[in-house]
Formats: structure tokens, sequence, C-alpha cells
């Protein structure tokens, strides 16, 4: 494996404790795969037998409803792992995963992850840490679904999405949007409008680049009113 992707492995949390030898190891059960816009890495109900690494591009992590409705449960950004549900014991996938641009993806099998592990006790810390900061993210998402309304959540779900040092959303699609934070597109079009004209966040083409995120981190806070 190239240098660059070593670097990937040391930034991932699951990783990130190990030593140089032990990211080689790993290195050479990785396989990395490219991925076309639109493609499935995997569907719900499909049996799983691998755990992927996101290197490059973008992910986002679906539920289908009986009558088709997609509803978006997760936005996944280069360094994310997913999928690892199935290397302790769940037999299938819960969700569906799509590519939302072309992306390039580790892919690590059950067979060889156990093998690894056997070697690689700490990894097993590593997950548990991993594992709880996933449970965390998803009752976060419950308290932001059934207690605020939607210019916090909006506001917030920015906040989340623009990631640690740019303060841009990339790609940013309102019904995607709308469907990650279970409102309608009308109501995301008129919260972001209303941003706009306040100069808390501008379009620059498909990004959405936050111009005032002090403001906005006091609005996922404190705002209160029904939207």
């Amino acid at each position: 494996m190239t240098s660059p992707n070593k670097q990937l492995l040391k930034k991932v949390d699951l990783f990130s404790s190990m030593e140089e030898k032990q990211i080689e190891e790993l290195s050479d059960l990785l396989e990395f795969h490219s991925f076309s816009e639109g493609e499935a890495i995997f569907r719900a109900g499909e049996k799983g037998r691998k755990m992927y690494l996101l290197k490059s591009g973008r992910v986002k992590i679906i539920k289908i409803s009986p009558d088709g409705k997609e509803q978006i449960i997760k936005f996944l950004e280069k360094g994310e792992i997913f999928g690892e549900v199935v290397l302790f014991g769940v037999e299938y996938y819960p969700v569906t995963t799509i590519c939302q641009k072309s992306s390039e993806i580790g892919i690590l099998s059950r067979k060889k992850f156990r093998s690894y592990f056997l070697g690689n006790p700490m990894i097993g810390w590593n997950m548990l840490e991993v594992m709880a900061q996933k449970l965390y993210f998803t009752q976060q998402r419950i308290e932001n679904l059934a207690m605020k309304d939607a210019r916090r959540r909006i506001s917030q779900a920015l906040l989340e999405l623009s990631g640690a040092d740019n303060n841009v959303v990339e790609s940013f699609n309102q019904e995607e949007f709308a469907s990650y934070l279970g409102v309608t597109r009308e109501t995301i079009s008129r919260n972001i409008s209303k941003m706009k004209r306040e100069g808390l966040i501008k379009r620059k083409g498909s990004k959405l680049v936050i111009k005032d995120i002090e403001s906005l981190k006091e609005i996922s806070k404190f705002s209160n009113k029904l939207r």
C-alpha cells in the first residue's frame, strides 16, 4: 500500500493507536476498489461478510420503507468505516449504502479481520470506542428529530456536514438534506434562504459555505420556535 493509504489508516479512530508494523500488516489485508456515483456498496438484508473504509468520495447510509421512501441515516466522509457490525455476530447488513459521487473504498473481509484481531487484541478496545461513538451519534439523531425545530436541526446538520476544518458543505442537495432531517424540501428551502439573507451561509455552486459559524452554533443550541 502506498504511503498516502497508510497515512489514511493512521487517522482512522479504529486504527489510530496501532504501531507502524501493525499498520503495515493491515495494509496488506485491505483491498481498495472504485465505486461509481449512485452505485450501492451493499444493501439492507444482504449477508454481511466485509467491513469498509472510505478513502475518497462520499457515501450515504439509508433505510428504505415498505412504500419505497428513502430515509437518510448518515452521510459518510473520508476516513470513516462502515459495515463493521457484521464482524461481530450480525449476519445481515441492516442498512443500504450508496455512493453520492465516485468513491474509492477499502474492503476488509470478516475472515481477514478476525485473523488480524487475534494478533492485535488492542483493536477490540478501539472497536468498542468506535461503536460507543456511533451509539452516541444515534442517540443525538433521535433527540434532534424528536425535540428540535427545523431551524435548529438544519443549523446543527450544517455544522456536522461541514467538517471540523473547512466550513463547507459539499454537494448540497435539498431533497437529500430534507430526507436526512425528516422535514419537507420546502422547509429546507425556506430556512436556507433565510439563513442566506441573515448572512449565516452562502451558496457557491453545489456547495454551501458557512460564513458565521458561531451564530449557527448558537441557533443549534437555543432555537426553539416551530418552523
